[in-house]
């Protein structure tokens, strides 16, 4: 509360979003509200129902910088952020009222890997801004793996079954081998594009990129003795790799689960509606699943590597 010019009390304002991300380019946020927007979204309120109330949330330092890069590119993932809150809040809708679109095995599938998911991302955030570089690797190869998951998952609805099926630690780390490990789950997910007609198979050159990219991330995963990054690097956000590379990742889950399940969006959208009239923080993130779907997608051609500081 405040005292005005008048002597009476008025209520001070929250905090609007970009305030949280100093020194983002006004080109971007410009991009992202008209998104919001078209697709019948309000931005602000989403963005503090599913960011703002995260565990440990900081807005981003001013950083001392003359390129908004960085800063840009922790403002889509927490775009991301929203919208795997939301993909988890429909699919536990979905589960629970067995709505058509996808078998119950892959409601339920869907609804365990995102709500890790939401986990791991949250994790990620608070590393990338803490500048703990070695772990925030460790997880942005665990958000891969959870992407392939809920992709093949879709894929194959009977791996789903076989992943739900499991009933103790031994079951789940022997699904875990034979089906996810290895980069065996993005075999499956490559192998149903190709089917569609889109190659993301290994010896392209997106797949040598990813396995580039997941083969420096596993360094992360095993002691070594490699160096930790210069010194001149620590003035800015550290993990931009890590960030990055979580980022491009839940862009491919959203726009490649609608290739594999092409009914997917009616499918969130049926089962944010066939819930009970509610304004519960789970009903209202259920809703935005389907139609931010759309916002998340057309935000893929804002993704850039970041610029090196």
């Amino acid at each position: 509360m405040s005292d005005d010019l008048t002597g009476e009390i008025t209520p001070l304002r929250p905090p609007r979003p970009e305030q949280s991300y100093p020194g983002l380019s006004p080109q971007l946020l410009a991009r992202v509200e008209q998104l919001w927007s078209a697709n019948g979204l309000e931005f602000d309120r989403s963005w503090k129902l599913a960011v703002r109330s995260l565990p440990g949330f900081r807005g981003l330092p001013r950083l001392d910088t003359p390129s908004s890069a960085q800063v840009d590119l922790v403002f889509l993932f927490d775009q991301c952020v929203i919208w795997v809150k939301a993909l988890h809040a429909a699919a536990v809708a979905g589960k629970a009222q067995g709505t058509p679109g996808l078998y119950p095995e892959q409601w339920n599938g869907m609804a365990a890997v995102s709500a890790r998911l939401i986990e791991q991302i949250t994790a990620l955030r608070i590393l990338a801004l803490t500048n703990l570089p070695m772990p925030a690797m460790q997880i942005a190869r665990s958000v891969s793996e959870d992407v392939d998951m809920i992709l093949a998952q879709l894929a194959r609805h009977k791996l789903a079954a076989r992943f739900v099926g499991c009933r103790d630690v031994d079951e789940a780390n022997e699904f875990w081998r034979r089906h996810i490990a290895g980069g065996r789950a993005f075999r499956a997910v490559a192998e149903k594009l190709y089917n569609i007609g889109l190659d993301q198979s290994a010896d392209t050159e997106y797949g040598q990129w990813r396995q580039k990219v997941l083969t420096i991330l596993g360094a992360a995963v095993h002691s070594n003795a490699l160096a930790p990054p210069p010194a001149e690097r620590r003035r800015g956000l550290m993990n931009d790799d890590s960030i990055y590379f979580a980022t491009f990742r839940i862009h491919e889950l959203c726009a490649y689960s609608q290739l594999i399940k092409p009914n997917l969006t009616e499918a969130l959208e049926c089962a944010a509606q066939k819930q009970p009239p509610s304004n519960s923080q789970d009903a209202r993130l259920a809703r935005l699943a389907a139609p931010m779907s759309a916002v998340l997608i057309n935000q893929i051609q804002s993704l850039a590597w970041p610029a090196s500081s």
